[in-house]
């Protein structure tokens, strides 16, 4: 071989990885890159997609939807039975009157204004403690918020602003065992 072969082997090799390397670096390389990336596309698309698709096969719009047309129902069905009962309890033979979670009267049944009607309205607020006597009230209502506090049932004998013993007897609607939405107080009058 002559010197004249191998300079323009050489440089035609020295040109051919030159182009390869260039090639490499500038096409193959990203390319490889690009598919690699497509392929974690897909798996991320993949991953969202089964996220989407709830187990049922349906999507979750379709799950949401189903879930507020339950909730819905619960509504409507608790409305009912909150209505029922009210009405049952409303001509109970009792006196019967709810209190909200601070102590606040939110309904009473007829029998309530009954045996109420000579104190006024008591039916607002917390109109209804002008039933105790003035003089016994502070004790009452210290001894009603501890009940309202510790979530306990109330059972408290006291003096009414007629001089008639009166007595409370009351059961919290508990929604955990520190926490409540209220009370139904049953009031009568001792004999």
């Amino acid at each position: 071989m002559t010197s004249e072969l191998i300079a323009i082997i050489g440089s035609v090799c020295s040109l051919l990885a030159g182009s390869f390397a260039f090639a490499w670096k500038k096409l193959i390389k990203p390319a490889i890159k690009f598919l690699d990336d497509q392929e974690e596309l897909k798996k991320s698309i993949q991953t969202i997609k089964n996220e989407v698709v709830t187990n049922g096969g349906s999507s979750i719009k379709d799950a949401v939807n189903r879930l507020d047309k339950t909730c819905k129902s619960i509504e409507i069905n608790q409305k009912v039975l909150d209505q029922r009962s009210k009405a049952t309890l409303h001509y109970h033979e009792q006196a019967l009157f709810e209190v909200d979670a601070k102590g606040r009267i939110h309904w009473f049944n007829e029998k309530f204004c009954d045996l109420t009607k000579e104190n006024g309205d008591v039916t607002e607020g917390f109109d209804w403690v002008s039933i105790v006597e003035e003089d016994k009230r502070e004790e009452f209502l210290k001894e009603f918020s501890s009940c309202l506090d510790m979530c306990r049932k109330i059972d408290i004998e006291t003096t009414s602003v007629y001089d008639q013993q009166i007595h409370f007897m009351g059961h919290p609607y508990r929604i955990s065992e520190n926490r409540h939405e209220g009370f139904l107080i049953h009031l009568y009058k001792e004999n």
